[in-house]
């Protein structure tokens, strides 16, 4: 990235504030923003797999930006330029240490999945000392569409999510880990057995540490003790599962985007955005996250058992028809079985990171109870 070259040191601004979007413009008029684009270069950071008619032809001069949305941990700009497509400029409004991973983890990720699957990469600047905005962020191609509430879903929307999902899912991984710039986009993926059980300890044990108060007052320490016990019921599976994804990590309803319907088959249009989890995986972890019977707020689609059925078949018959299926999502009732696993820890860390946040957010004070009751049930808790 080019270093902001205005004397001094600002003070970081609020991500979603109107300040930002002024330097997010003032950043974007000067070329900032991105590298330029160099005449036997294919994209601003030299990105594998990506071509120039992906990109916007420019990326400096006159634009607007609005702030596109706010999530629990990025702050969202659109910046439309007078001539060209727009891009999305993703700022982390949390500290670095709260980010699953490196950001720019993110944007190899995005080199690598199917075309029409989400947004293409643009640039990415992990150094909020550097930034010229004085954050670490992303900026990819914007995906067109909107998000729809939980209750609003259809059988026709699931069945569209679990065929993008299941050709997300055709690129391999050998394991659980980031994708990675260079020649093999796998270098940092633990070699051999994957394991689940360690990742989750080290999470509750941080839990524990930072949250310790918090988990006396609203009585969670019972679901970190159950989630536990689920995850070590599937390690030998997660041990010995036959075949990887590149998996979205955070397939909430907040981050699938659907815009229209496809003119030739009558079905929902969809895309995902914020690859920000995005890493080689197990595929249940991807099926398990947008909802069932554990919902609650914005995020989780409220499902019954049938429906939840319906979604997981539809989605093993469209792996059947793009490849070969492997037997560990061929095996439905193993496949199931690790969704309830990925499910108590998933929602386990939503149910804390949501009490964290209740005492100073109005929303999040409404979304506890539903997410902490419809948990308890899931987990066998008292409510």
């Amino acid at each position: 990235m080019i270093p902001d070259p205005r004397p001094g040191a600002p003070a970081p601004l609020d991500p979603a504030s109107p300040a930002m979007g002024e330097r997010i413009l003032e950043a974007w008029r000067r070329g900032a923003l991105v590298l330029p684009l160099r005449e036997d270069d294919a994209t601003p950071l030299r990105l594998p797999g990506l071509h120039r008619s992906a990109l916007p032809p420019s990326l400096s001069g006159q634009a607007r930006v609005a702030l596109a949305g706010v999530g629990e941990r990025f702050a969202a700009w659109r910046v439309s330029p007078q001539e060209n497509a727009p891009v999305i400029v993703r700022i982390a409004h949390v500290a670095p240490e709260e980010l699953h991973q490196d950001l720019t983890h993110e944007i190899a990720a995005l080199t690598l999945i199917p075309p029409e699957t989400g947004p293409s990469p643009v640039a990415v600047h992990g150094d909020a000392a550097t930034s010229p905005l004085g954050h670490p962020y992303v900026v990819t191609t914007a995906v067109p569409g909107v998000a729809a509430a939980p209750e609003t879903w259809t059988g026709a929307h699931l069945r569209s999510h679990a065929r993008l999902l299941a050709r997300l899912h055709t690129v391999p991984a050998p394991g659980r880990g980031p994708v990675s710039f260079g020649e093999d986009p796998w270098a940092a993926v633990p070699v051999g057995p994957q394991h689940l059980l360690d990742e989750v300890e080290a999470e509750v044990a941080a839990w524990r540490a930072r949250h310790g108060a918090l988990l006396a007052e609203h009585g969670l320490e019972p679901f970190l003790e159950v989630a536990l016990e689920r995850i070590e019921a599937v390690e030998d599976q997660i041990s010995a599962l036959d075949a990887f994804s590149l998996c979205h990590g955070d397939l909430c309803s907040t981050n699938i985007l659907w815009d229209g319907t496809d003119p030739a088959t009558g079905a929902p249009r969809v895309q995902y955005i914020d690859f920000e989890w995005a890493q080689g995986d197990d595929p249940a972890r991807d099926l398990a996250i947008i909802g069932g019977a554990v919902h609650g707020g914005p995020w989780y689609v409220p499902l019954d058992e049938e429906q939840v059925a319906q979604l997981v078949g539809d989605y093993v018959r469209a792996r059947g028809e793009l490849a070969e299926v492997p037997a560990s999502v061929a095996d439905v009732g193993a496949l199931r079985e690790r969704m309830r696993a990925w499910t108590a820890y998933e929602r386990t860390a939503m149910l804390v990171h949501v009490a964290s946040r209740a005492a100073t957010r109005a929303s999040h004070r409404q979304v506890l109870p539903v997410l902490r009751s419809t948990l308890a049930a899931e987990l066998g808790l008292a409510g």
